[in-house]
């Protein structure tokens, strides 16, 4: 990562030897450090620089407000508390509501320290890929009817980390069931009612294929990752699309006329 685009590591205590020392340690990291007297420096600072990372010492009720103050307006930054219990009052407040990643205690060990840090830039990142990943899923959610719809899922649902599958499957605006080892592992409540709109078996979490709506079973044994149709009677149709996940097979569904035209493949 070009060293513009690396996040910094804020350091905001006000004994400048301390300051300085913290600087020696942290620089074969090889991220920007910058560092702040007080509270109003410090958002100054987070203000003009790309921050990832602050260290701060509430060693007094100042600075533990600050503390809770930066979760609140800059929850994506990682918070650390590095004290030497000064004040056992502010350091408890600090650690109840500014839910810190870390505390260090002074004296520190050198090695623990950058241990520590390096661990809370790389939660920064993957805190950062989070947030874009729901952005991007987000996005989609207003295009659902269009026919890049399933392209789109295709896409997300392989790029999203499993921990995350949960909940996008609860969120999309289409029918979705997961099944892991031949059961129902998830369903979303889309899938409930267009199921019962369509008169269809309902799944239940536990279910076995062979428990499911004949439309999904057809779904569940089609090739994978292709658009499949399904006429259920003259008027009524269901489109669907199966995919292959870490976590399980993914079928999602809606009615026809709601998907338009397949996407190529």
């Amino acid at each position: 990562m070009p060293e513009t685009q690396r996040p910094a590591i804020l350091l905001i205590d006000d004994d400048v030897g301390l300051l300085q020392a913290l600087s020696r340690l942290l620089r074969p990291l090889q991220h920007p450090l910058v560092s702040a007297r007080d509270a109003s420096e410090a958002q100054a600072i987070i203000a003009e620089h790309h921050v990832g990372v602050l260290i701060c010492e509430p060693r007094n009720q100042l600075a533990a407000a600050f503390l809770i103050t930066a979760r609140e307006k800059y929850p994506d930054i990682v918070r650390l508390i590095l004290t030497g219990y000064p004040d056992l009052d502010s350091v408890l407040r600090a650690v109840n509501q500014a839910h810190p990643f870390k505390l260090l205690v002074k004296p520190w060990l050198n090695e623990e320290l950058l241990t520590t840090v390096n661990l809370a830039l790389t939660q920064y990142l993957a805190n950062r890929e989070r947030e874009r990943l729901l952005k991007e899923y987000n996005g989609i959610l207003s295009n659902a009817e269009t026919a890049h719809a399933f392209r789109t899922l295709d896409a997300l649902m392989h790029s999203i980390h499993k921990d995350m599958v949960a909940e996008a499957i609860d969120n999309l605006p289409m029918g979705a069931c997961l099944l892991a080892d031949g059961v129902v592992s998830r369903f979303n409540r889309t899938a409930l009612r267009i199921l019962g709109d369509l008169a269809q078996a309902l799944p239940s979490t536990g279910m076995p294929v062979s428990g499911l709506a004949p439309v999904l079973q057809e779904a569940y044994g089609a090739a994978r990752k292709r658009r499949v149709q399904t006429r259920l009677d003259e008027q009524q149709r269901l489109d669907y699309f199966v995919l292959d996940l870490s976590v399980g097979t993914l079928i999602a569904f809606a009615p026809e006329p709601r998907l338009g035209r397949p996407p190529d493949h």
